[in-house]
């Protein structure tokens, strides 16, 4: 628990810190600049004045004279080096290096801001040039002892500050807080009437406002409490009230999703069923004219008077009749098993492997009969390599759901004209762990003012049409619950839909869905 005299320490030290850190940051910079300028000033000084001096020592090549005057400037501990150079070579020098002055006989000059570099005339004819170097090292030292000497005074101020207000703040606030906490500790743990309660005096004014504040609220409270008391009944009975009707509505949604997922089935059996009839038909058909030829060519066999084009005749009906027979065999019997699995899936929800390709194929085949009449062209773009291990009756029940989603309102009044076909394309990929599924229309599109609503339960534009606005709603539930992905819509009005949904390969396991294999298995 943290402590108000702490607090109110660490703030006001910190207020003086800064300022006293704000006013030595100011003083630093102005006596740096100060220094910086004097530096300055003494370096141009002293170039002026090696110019004055070194022009006659150099045009009569008088050594000894020229080391005398660089020995003289260089006892100021200011200078760093100075180099003298000819018109075409390196004359002589000196440079300070661990406090000793070294004489130079190459040019070492330093580059920087601290070197400056002046020519020398004689007679108005270069006959040079002079550089000199200035050393920082007094400027440092002298900032280096000023940021010493005012850290140094923060903390004596700090210090003193801290003992201060803690003295002032235990006699003045602490001590009458902790008497005042104490009454109100033996009142909240006391039996008593809370009014019973004797509080501290105190002769500061802002104490008693305090003690007098606390017994209005006393006297608040105990007005409160009846009030509140009923207040909270009231609320837990309209919670429970509400928790029963969530319940309540929870079932009627699984329910009514439940009803939608089987007439779903419904349609599709009634679908499958009609589109069986054909080839069962032709089967039919095929095996009564073989059955009655057969029959005949019996009679003529024992009869005798078998002619040979006769028997050609019969071996060419019993060759189309069986051709018949099996091609339409085969259809029958893709048919069913399509619709089985895929009826078996949607029912089950049995967790299993599968060819996402295979099956896209046979759940549009499944469905296909119920959509003979809305002339709708489904096209499927899927490697044959997508391999999945999860919920094919998911898979299933999404695909159905958008195409018949399709045809009752993004092609509803919109009959094949010319080139322009109503479509549905299904285009799957597969990025490393992830699969992408994409469904598109080419119908009317869905407004911007619709399309934010259409994954919500119950919500349809074509309800008298009998839409129960589940239908989106069980998809986006299937992808992002069953699935473990997520889906998203675009759309341009008068241009189509589409659905980009992407979930990974590997579903994610479900209690239930673990539980019914277990069952099967």
């Amino acid at each position: 628990m943290r402590k108000i005299r702490t607090d109110l320490n660490l703030i006001f030290i910190a207020i003086v810190t800064i300022v006293l850190t704000l006013s030595g940051a100011l003083s630093y910079y102005r006596t740096q600049a100060q220094l910086e300028h004097e530096l300055s000033e003494f370096k141009q000084s002293l170039t002026i004045q090696l110019q004055n001096v070194l022009p006659s020592v150099m045009w009569n090549f008088d050594d000894q004279q020229l080391a005398l005057i660089l020995n003289a400037e260089m006892r100021s501990p200011d200078i760093q080096s100075i180099e003298v150079f000819g018109t075409d070579a390196f004359l002589t020098g000196r440079i300070r290096e661990n406090d000793k002055i070294v004489v130079l006989n190459a040019p070492k000059t330093l580059l920087g801001p601290e070197t400056e570099s002046a020519e020398i005339y004689y007679e108005k004819k270069p006959i040079g040039k002079i550089v000199v170097t200035i050393s920082r090292q007094r400027i440092d030292q002298l900032l280096q002892q000023m940021v010493i000497e005012k850290a140094l005074e923060i903390i004596l101020l700090d210090a003193l500050l801290m003992l201060t207000l803690t003295m002032v703040l235990q006699y003045f606030v602490i001590n009458p807080l902790s008497l005042l906490g104490k009454k109100l500790s033996q009142a909240a743990d006391s039996d008593k009437d809370l009014e019973t309660i004797a509080l501290p005096n105190n002769p500061y004014k802002d104490f008693s406002d305090l003690t007098d504040g606390f017994r209005r609220i006393i006297k608040r409270l105990k007005a409160d409490v009846a009030t509140r008391s009923q207040a909270e009944q009231a609320m837990r009975a309209a919670k429970e009230d509400a928790e029963t009707a969530l319940h309540q509505l929870k079932e009627a949604q699984t329910s009514l999703i439940q009803s939608e997922k089987m007439a779903s089935l419904g349609g599709l059996v009634a679908g499958i069923a009609h589109e069986i009839n054909t080839p069962v038909g032709i089967i039919l058909t095929s095996a009564s004219v073989l059955h009655d030829d057969s029959v005949a060519f019996s009679a003529k066999v024992e009869s005798g008077n078998m002619k040979k084009s006769e028997v050609v005749s019969y071996s060419q009906t019993a060759e189309q009749s069986s051709a018949l027979i099996i091609s339409n065999a085969v259809r029958a019997a893709e048919l069913i098993q399509s619709f089985k699995r895929v009826a078996v899936d949607q029912t089950s929800e049995a967790r299993r492997d599968f060819e996402l390709s295979q099956y896209l194929h046979e759940t549009v085949t499944s469905i296909s009969p119920a959509l003979k009449h809305s002339q709708i062209a489904i096209m499927i773009d899927c490697p044959d390599e997508i391999d999945m291990e999860g919920y094919p009756g998911a898979i299933s029940q999404i695909i159905s759901n958008l195409i018949n989603n399709a045809a009752l309102h993004a092609f509803s009044g919109t009959p094949n004209s010319g080139d322009i076909k109503k479509q549905v394309h299904i285009i799957a990929e597969q990025n490393q762990q992830t699969v992408s599924l994409k469904v598109s229309d080419n119908g009317h599109g869905i407004d911007d003012s619709v399309i934010g609503k259409i994954f919500d339960p119950f919500y349809t534009t074509k309800r008298a049409n009998g839409g129960s606005g589940l239908g989106l709603n069980i998809v986006f539930n299937l992808v992002t619950q069953t699935l473990g992905g997520h889906i998203n819509v675009e759309s341009t009005v008068g241009k189509g839909t589409v659905f980009n949904m992407t979930f990974p390969h590997i579903a994610p396991k479900h209690k239930e869905a673990s539980e019914a294999s277990e069952t099967s298995a």
